[in-house]
């Protein structure tokens, strides 16, 4: 490795990691992971033998009770927090909420670093909603935030159909750059793929989509009137069934040697829900691409 690649790459911490979406698109872009946060028991322990973790790597369950002299110094900070009362499914407390208000735990804890420990990186994911919900105040209340602990910030709503996988998911994604290093360019993004419309069947009980085409954007259940049906060809016949989790797990960018390993280990109510919750690998690898050290 040359002097040049060396300092392309960047140390992360990887919180409400989830099963590691975020993870696997830095560490693709030869960024190097020092930690990780979960609460969640069985997300944590598919991210613990998808991603091969090493005893010793440094790990949180609470991040309430995340004390930042117990962290590694790392150059990036990853984090989807929880969009429950943000999304339009959710019941749109925002920020107020208790899950999405977690947001403001990691706050605390970049307060409580010392300015020369702090990420030089903030690397944010939720869902588009976040623009719009308590009619922008809770996204201009984010920015503010990060304004006054010392941090610019950039801003992008990425499809995940636009990057390789044929699933329509428009987040919003966030970079924050701390104050008084070179600030990158790190938005906009560019589309690396065009995708054709979501193909719906008609005349049938349930949403029926072509297996040609892109599927919606998988929620954490996959059941109800939240199930995703597909077209596909069984014997000669033409029969519709639901989205496998092996499937969902595709559609986010994980390969299937990843999946193998999380089934092993859940159910499939569980797997459909980690997939779910996860963040378009394809996607956050791409932005990861653009983030050096200043």
């Amino acid at each position: 490795m040359n002097e040049k690649q060396k300092k392309m790459k960047i140390t992360f911490i990887d919180l409400f990691c989830g099963i590691g979406g975020f993870r696997l698109g830095m560490e693709m872009a030869g960024h190097i992971c020092l930690g990780h946060c979960e609460i969640d028991k069985f997300a944590k322990k598919s991210y613990t033998v998808m991603h091969n973790i090493k005893k010793g790597e440094w790990y949180a369950e609470d991040i309430t009770k995340v004390r930042a002299e117990e962290m590694p110094k790392a150059d990036c900070w990853c984090f989807g927090f929880p969009c429950q009362n943000i999304s339009i499914a959710g019941a749109k407390e925002g920020l107020q909420g208790e899950q999405s208000g977690l947001f403001f735990e990691v706050i605390r804890i970049l307060r409580e670093t010392e300015k020369e420990n702090r990420p030089e990186w903030l690397f944010i994911e939720n869902v588009r909603n976040l623009l719009s919900i308590k009619k922008g105040f809770d996204f201009a209340r984010i920015l503010i935030t990060l304004d006054k602990i010392g941090y610019d910030a950039q801003w992008q709503v990425l499809d995940s159909a636009n990057f390789g996988v044929p699933q329509h998911r428009e987040r919003l994604y966030i970079v924050g750059h701390i104050r008084g290093k070179s600030r990158q360019k790190i938005f906009p993004i560019p589309p690396k793929t065009q995708s054709e419309g979501i193909k719906h069947i008609k005349n049938v009980t349930k949403k029926v989509f072509d297996v040609t085409g892109i599927s919606p954007t998988i929620l954490t259940a996959n059941t109800g009137k939240y199930e995703k049906n597909i077209l596909t060809e069984n014997c000669g016949k033409t029969v519709v069934r639901k989205l496998t989790p092996k499937e969902c797990f595709r559609l986010q960018g994980f390969p299937d040697s990843y999946f193998e390993k999380a089934r092993e280990l859940n159910l499939d109510t569980q797997l459909y829900k980690q997939a779910g919750n996860s963040v378009t690998v394809n996607v956050i690898y791409e932005i990861a691409k653009k983030l050096k050290k200043g």
